[in-house]
């Protein structure tokens, strides 16, 4: 909404419109401090509107940042819930539920019963570092087997 001039410009005015409705009301009310949030909010409002340059017309929407957030939906004891993780994450869990022969959630679900104590997504991704660790660690102890000399 905000990066088209006219949609942002009128948008700005009307949500400025609407804090100057709710102001009011809070004067009303007496409440003190949530006016003064709102007049922060106006005032940084009336800034914007008034400086021309803040709504110069793009060609493209602004780009998304790489390496933001990317929600998916997993079941955990049979209940939905949402996960944001980065793709590296997904990536490497989806690795990891075809090595496994698994799905997605079940490894969710391991992640949450090793790691009951933080919230789910950290504990994903603490379960994918631990994955990734144990499998460079076991693929590095067959690799000095297979290298060093046998002992006799």
């Amino acid at each position: 909404m905000g990066w088209d001039e006219s949609a942002g410009l009128v948008a700005d005015i009307n949500i400025r419109i609407e804090l100057r409705r709710l102001a009011d009301r809070a004067m009303e009310m007496d409440n003190g401090p949530l006016m003064a949030i709102l007049e922060v909010a106006i005032s940084s409002l009336d800034e914007r509107i008034a400086d021309p340059s803040s709504y110069i017309r793009r060609d493209h929407p602004p780009q998304r940042r790489s390496g933001g957030l990317i929600c998916r939906n997993v079941r955990i004891d049979g209940r939905r819930t949402s996960v944001k993780l980065e793709a590296e994450f997904w990536r490497a869990l989806d690795l990891l539920s075809s090595e496994n022969g698994c799905s997605v959630d079940e490894l969710c679900q391991t992640a949450r019963r090793r790691h009951p104590d933080g919230g789910l997504t950290s504990a994903v991704r603490v379960f994918v570092l631990a994955s990734r660790d144990g499998a460079a660690a076991r693929g590095e102890s067959r690799t000095r087997r297979q290298t060093e000399p046998a002992e006799s």
